[in-house]
């Protein structure tokens, strides 16, 4: 479930940045290329089993006109060995969300784009391990253990308030007629 809503509200953030036309806002590792090429990564780091964005800006003097797609060469990080980026409604700039496989070693990686139009990014991922086991953190009860010697004392208590409470009740009152 956490991974879900990480993944949600990554994609929120992005969704945000992009519609603002500050594509560059985006926090995480920039790689600039001269003529205005970059590509961004965010989280970074990260960790395997989470949501993880690339947004590559294929604009660049020395190419043929505006790109058409890009693509992130996934097999360093374990994914698909071409992943189809989503143009982001402006000009030159794609991006693409992948969850990263939760095999995937601690280390650093330098995944690639290619542009259509033949601007190719790069840029450093650091991928951080991820702690096992998952602390021990309940499941929001003070206690889940059932057939305890503290179960016993808790019924125990519970009788004896019934008993007293039997007692408080059936206790005549001082001056009530007999």
């Amino acid at each position: 479930m956490r991974v879900v809503m990480y993944a949600v509200a990554t994609g929120a953030l992005v969704a945000a940045v992009l519609a603002s036309g500050a594509s560059a806002a985006l926090a995480g590792q920039t790689a600039n290329l001269g003529g205005g090429q970059t590509l961004n990564i965010f989280p970074n780091p990260s960790a395997p089993g989470t949501s993880t964005t690339f947004q590559v800006n294929c604009a660049s003097e020395s190419s043929s006109g505006p790109a058409q797609s890009a693509t992130l060469a996934g097999t360093q990080l374990g994914l698909a060995d071409q992943i189809p980026m989503q143009a982001s409604g402006q000009t030159n700039v794609f991006i693409t969300t992948v969850v990263l496989p939760t095999t995937l070693a601690a280390g650093t990686y330098s995944p690639e784009v290619d542009c259509s139009n033949g601007v190719s990014a790069s840029a450093t991922l650091q991928v951080n391990a991820v702690p096992s086991p998952a602390p021990q953190t309940g499941d929001g009860t003070t206690s889940t253990a059932t057939n305890s010697s503290i179960t016993d004392v808790g019924f125990g208590l519970l009788g004896l308030g019934a008993v007293v409470g039997g007692v408080a009740l059936r206790r005549r009152r001082p001056g009530s007629p007999t």
